[in-house]
């Protein structure tokens, strides 16, 4: 057993009301710690007044203890915490944290400008914790890589956990038995350059000129930095005729009836750290046509993923006419579909227990 508690950061997560990637990270790993730790998981908040942690939920006492561990999912700087870093160097126990990608140095012409400017900082800070976790192997290597970089003079261990597939939904559900007719798309992520709606809609748009017959949702909120384009362009679709329907960001119960109207999850993204839509569409059943980036591949191993070259609207184009085509394609993937394989995120928070349990030892 960890010796005392694990006092797990949720600043941000607490307040966030959109359900973006990182706090869907969070929020399952919190849920499933809990689980597993009951009395000694404490979600703790920074302080900006004392620039240290406490708890969430008031306490009559209160200490950091030499036993403790603090795990944080979050993104900060010494900027945004002042005082982060004299906390993580005087912290009497150890310290983990979570690193997701490494994007906004990678590709910052479509991201956050804010995010831009903190990155660079977030990671090298990430080289005071005692050791991190990376949300897939390619993030680890790219985080590895930016430490040797930097040339540091001593960084921590940085291992890869295999995130979950039960985090948006908590029953798993069979592939549906028939196709739909017409045949029923969704693509589920933030609307924005990175995550490819532009290619998705254009490929369509190609497929719909030469008679194919498909409906295409779109679910998510818009990024209004790099997304409102995007936006207007498939409400244009959609006026002009075209079967695409834009909704927005849609709560739970919406998106659990939408998962069972549809064949195929498109994933166009151009980066991503670990591709969580993939793991949580073939967790309902239906498989998925990504782009071929290294953190899908990753999760490909799971079946159901049929892969097109990042980026290329001509292979997505192909790709897509012969799973429409051919419809005894598209129930091959479906059948691949290593479900009994799936990641859940309780062996996530279990992964990640033990290690600190033997990292402590």
């Amino acid at each position: 057993m960890i010796k005392g508690r694990v006092l797990y950061d949720v600043t941000k997560a607490c307040k966030q009301r959109q359900k973006s990637g990182i706090a869907r990270v969070s929020n399952c790993l919190k849920r499933e710690l809990k689980r597993a730790l009951t009395d000694h998981f404490v979600e703790v908040v920074w302080d900006d007044r004392s620039e240290t942690i406490k708890p969430r939920e008031k306490k009559a006492e209160w200490s950091i203890e030499p036993g403790d561990v603090f795990v944080t999912c979050e993104l900060f700087c010494e900027f945004e915490r002042v005082g982060i870093e004299g906390f993580l160097r005087e912290f009497p126990g150890r310290t983990y944290g979570i690193f997701h990608d490494a994007i906004p140095l990678q590709f910052p012409e479509f991201t956050w400008p804010h995010s831009v400017q903190r990155h660079p900082s977030y990671m090298k800070m990430l080289s005071m914790f005692s050791g991190v976790f990376a949300v897939s192997n390619h993030s680890a290597i790219q985080l590895e890589e930016y430490w040797e970089w930097l040339e540091l003079e001593k960084a921590p261990s940085v291992r890869s956990i295999q995130l979950g597939c039960d985090g948006v939904f908590d029953e798993w559900s069979p592939p549906k038995r028939e196709i739909g007719d017409p045949l029923r798309i969704l693509t589920l992520a933030i609307i924005e350059t990175r995550k490819g709606q532009d290619i998705a809609i254009e490929a369509a748009k190609k497929l719909w000129d030469e008679g194919s017959d498909f409906r295409y949702d779109f679910v998510g909120r818009t990024n209004p930095y790099f997304g409102k384009d995007i936006e207007r362009s498939l409400k244009r679709y959609a006026k002009k005729g075209y079967p695409v329907a834009v909704h927005g960001q849609l709560g739970d119960a919406d998106l659990q009836r939408v998962f069972g109207e549809v064949d195929l999850v498109i994933l166009p993204s151009l980066a991503e750290g670990c591709g969580l839509p993939l793991l949580e569409s073939l967790w309902k059943g239906v498989p998925t046509l990504s782009s071929s980036l290294h953190s899908i591949r990753e999760n490909a191993r799971f079946g159901g993923c049929l892969l097109f070259n990042r980026g290329d609207g001509r292979d997505l184009v192909n790709k897509l006419r012969s799973l429409i085509e051919n419809p005894s394609e598209l129930e091959a993937l479906k059948a691949s579909i290593r479900s009994e394989a799936l990641p859940r995120w309780s062996s996530t928070a279990t992964d990640i227990v033990d290690y600190l349990e033997t990292d402590g030892a």
